[in-house]
């Protein structure tokens, strides 16, 4: 049955009751008979919401305020409602989000789904349903803008000569290292890509080489230049795993990039460690092929026993929980690293955001070291998992922090976000790399008192409404003024 002889037959059914409700009171109450009516009442507007484009789940709602990853409510299920309307921007296939599934949280999947959307609007894709989109959604709403039916573009499948790997120009030559120093650098990989497209690499597999434990490496990492592109991973059995269906990382077509292999390392001195790709199929991607000379193998590194410098931070990160206006050189996070045995120097450290506001609600991120700025003003930047991170990369003019106390702040200007919110967080030990002066290793740090380093967190901030304030000017004219004048000057505020 389609949906407007559906409309009728609802109709005529809501008529029939009016009409022999009041032959059959012996048999219905009151109550059961409005009940009926109202069931019938709500079917209809359900079946008139379906027809006008518009789906049910969406009567009464207006989209009155920016949403991002974290929003809850029925306007939110609405949204997915209308993105579901279209194959090209469905929120989910199956499972929570799915036509007919819809959840009033908005995640990753809805976000991801919104972007494609502002896509097809000819927009650059946003962190957020903000107001353009929302008077975009509201329009759709009222019936003056209908049901996206856009062409995808589709996806460009690599041809060509596919994806090369080989070890890297710089890939590190066999050497010491120290027992218990952090991101040791044990291979470079270098993928390059003769596909015609862009290709992203989901999954890579390395096996651990030498004499030594798998526990003598404690986490690895992969990096590309100062971005740390994964969490550590562990080694088992001598294999190490990276996965992520998103994207570990993407080649550009006819270019290369150098991926690093790091690690934490707790061995035995005299031990020996490097990392080897066994063969091709343990680099996953959708390249055309996979090439290289198999197995690729990186230089062996021998573990050898030093007493590094010590980095140790604080338990307490500032600011605490605030709710905070709209303002420029904002310190968003403040902690004080205490250096111990000799000086050490920074040539990297990154800094996460969560919460709803969007990285254009935070700009030009500065990084403060003892009160004097430290390198260039950065932006929020997401990776691969949609992410937001700030990275200083001090590589070509580390800062050199003597023993002592240190303190580290980062300053930002809060441009939007009414509402929203934000924390910042020094996420993960890897994403400080400071440089014991004397053996040239990285440290690894902790925190005060010898404990396991955990992320250091700021409180959530809020963002306040801003506003706007009219003050009359002190030269503002005043007195008496000449009848007919022309161009006459009241006021100046």
């Amino acid at each position: 049955m389609n949906i407007r002889k559906t409309i009728i037959t609802a109709a005529v059914a809501l008529t029939t009751v009016a009409m022999i409700a009041p032959m059959s009171a012996g048999a219905l109450t009151a109550a059961e008979l409005q009940a009926q009516i109202n069931a019938l009442m709500a079917q209809l507007q359900a079946l008139q919401g379906q027809s006008s484009g518009s789906p049910a789940v969406c009567a009464g709602i207006v989209f009155s305020r920016n949403l991002t990853v974290g929003s809850t409510g029925s306007d939110v299920k609405c949204l997915q409602a209308l993105l579901n309307t279209s194959a090209s921007t469905q929120v989910s296939v199956s499972g929570a989000g799915a036509p007919g599934m819809e959840t009033t949280y908005f995640g990753a999947r809805t976000l991801a789904a919104v972007r494609v959307y502002q896509a097809q609007q000819g927009w650059t894709p946003a962190n957020q349903v903000g107001p353009l989109t929302r008077a975009k959604l509201n329009a759709w709403l009222v019936g003056s803008v209908s049901t996206p039916t856009p062409t995808p573009t589709p996806t460009p499948v690599p041809t060509g000569s596919g994806l090369s790997v080989m070890l890297a120009s710089n890939n590190p030559a066999a050497g010491t290292i120290v027992d218990g120093q952090a991101l040791a650098s044990l291979t470079a990989l270098t993928f390059m890509n003769c596909d015609n497209t862009e290709v992203k690499v989901t999954g890579l597999k390395l096996k651990r080489i030498g004499v030594s434990a798998d526990a003598s490496l404690t986490n690895v990492y992969l990096f590309n230049g100062a971005t740390r592109l994964t969490d550590g991973a562990a080694v088992s059995e001598t294999m190490v795993n990276f996965n992520n269906t998103s994207g570990l990382f993407m080649v550009p077509s006819m270019g290369s990039l150098t991926i690093w292999v790091l690690a934490d390392v707790n061995g035995t001195s005299g031990e020996t460690v490097g990392m080897q790709v066994i063969s091709s199929a343990d680099v996953s991607t959708n390249a055309s092929s996979v090439k290289g000379t198999f197995p690729i193998t990186g230089n062996l590194m021998t573990l050898a026993t030093g007493t590094l410098a010590g980095v140790e931070w604080n338990a307490t990160t500032t600011p605490s929980a605030a709710d905070v206006d709209p303002q420029d050189g904002y310190t968003v996070f403040q902690n004080s690293v205490i250096v111990t045995t000799r000086a050490v120097d920074m040539t990297r450290i990154s800094f996460r955001k969560t919460g709803s506001a969007s990285n254009s609600d935070l700009k030009n991120f500065k990084l403060y070291v003892d009160g004097v700025q430290v390198g260039s003003t950065m932006q929020l930047v997401a990776d691969s998992l949609d992410q937001s991170y700030v990275t200083f990369d001090l590589s070509g003019a580390p800062k050199r922090l003597e023993a002592g106390t240190r303190v580290v702040k980062v300053l930002a200007d809060i441009i939007g976000g009414s509402s929203l919110t934000f924390t910042m967080h020094l996420w993960n030990v890897a994403d400080v790399t400071v440089v014991d002066t004397q053996y040239g290793a990285n440290v690894l740090s902790d925190l005060v008192s010898d404990a396991s380093f955990t992320k250091r967190s700021s409180g959530e901030q809020t963002i306040n409404s801003g506003t706007l304030t009219i003050t009359k000017m002190s030269d503002s004219p005043s007195g008496d003024i000449v009848d007919a004048a022309s161009n006459a000057l009241l006021a100046k505020f």
